[in-house]
């Protein structure tokens, strides 16, 4: 089975096997069983299931809402509580853990399915949600600090920053994002009167090599990198999205070279030109979500404005 992972805290061995089939059945992954508090926390640290299906009433020492509280802590796992019965107060504790549903025991297979399903799709928008929340703030650390910067620089020409000062601004915007890589590439003439485009700024997760220096990525024209699509694309203020695995053969060798699988890419404009573009990589393929790729957006235009204020 390939749906989502579910691990199942139940004390009661019958009920268990129960529910196990009752999972399966409806497409979705058994990730074990533990019958008590103690044994579940070491196996859901080890399984880092989707969600959790747990037993209110569990023997030992801890019952399901002291586990339910460490896993939402610890793992930030959604969980449903079962239950066959449950006092005033035990309810009071548990609303504290923010489960995010409850089944009563003897539970309906459509009942499961359906509160298994809405807690799977909260979970998912909630992580989404908290994701572009910490880019937002990243970002908006990083351009205050930016325009803190350019007050002292004169408001007649576009800013040029440290490069380590730059690196450290992307860095909490690559965190955030949990990127392998951010580039900042900038358009300026040719000789040959085709503009040409070279990487100027640059932020790497461990893992990522450096292309910053590589003179493949210094005034290159957008043609000879095969990206004449990329350019019509930037002018027009749209952003890019590119996996290695389905764009024209032509685009792949500006991937290639920063040995990245995918990105997202967007355009930078400063005062209504385009200065050229910020791309938001990933060591393997990846597609950002949509409100992932809105942060970014705002992400571009931000710094943007911080490279163009005067």
């Amino acid at each position: 089975m390939t749906g989502p992972a579910i691990f199942i805290v139940e004390d009661e061995a019958i009920v268990a096997n129960d529910i196990r089939e009752t999972l399966i059945s409806l497409g979705y992954t058994a990730a074990g069983t533990a019958k008590s508090g103690e044994i579940a926390l070491e196996k859901i640290k080890t399984a880092q299931p989707d969600l959790v299906l747990m037993d209110i009433h569990l023997a030992g020492q801890m019952d399901g809402v002291d586990v339910a509280g460490k896993v939402h802590a610890l793992y930030d796992i959604p969980v449903i509580y079962l239950t066959a019965y449950a006092d005033k107060t035990l309810l009071e504790r548990a609303k504290v853990t923010e489960p995010y549903g409850y089944v009563v025991k003897p539970y309906d297979e459509r009942e499961l399915h359906s509160v298994i399903e809405m807690a799977l799709y909260k979970h998912h928008i909630e992580r989404e949600i908290k994701k572009r929340d910490a880019i937002l703030f990243a970002v908006s650390s990083a351009v205050e600090w930016l325009l803190r910067v350019s007050r002292k620089e004169s408001p007649e020409q576009i800013r040029d920053f440290n490069a380590n000062d730059i690196r450290d601004i992307l860095e909490p915007v690559g965190l955030a994002l949990d990127a392998g890589a951010i580039g900042i590439f900038r358009i300026q003439p040719g000789t040959t009167g085709s503009n040409t485009v070279s990487m100027v700024y640059e932020w790497g997760c461990p893992e990522y090599h450096t292309a910053r220096y590589k003179p493949e990525l210094s005034r290159f024209t957008w043609a000879a990198m095969g990206l004449s699509r990329w350019e019509n694309l930037l002018v027009k203020g749209e952003d890019i999205s590119a996996l290695m695995s389905t764009i024209p053969n032509e685009e792949r060798p500006l991937l290639d070279l920063l040995g990245v699988k995918s990105g997202v890419i967007l355009p930078i404009f400063i005062h209504d030109n385009l200065f050229g573009f910020i791309g938001f990589f990933d060591l393997t393929e990846r597609t950002r979500s949509p409100d992932e790729i809105e942060a970014l957006r705002i992400t571009a235009n931000l710094l943007g404005a911080a490279l163009g204020y005067g």
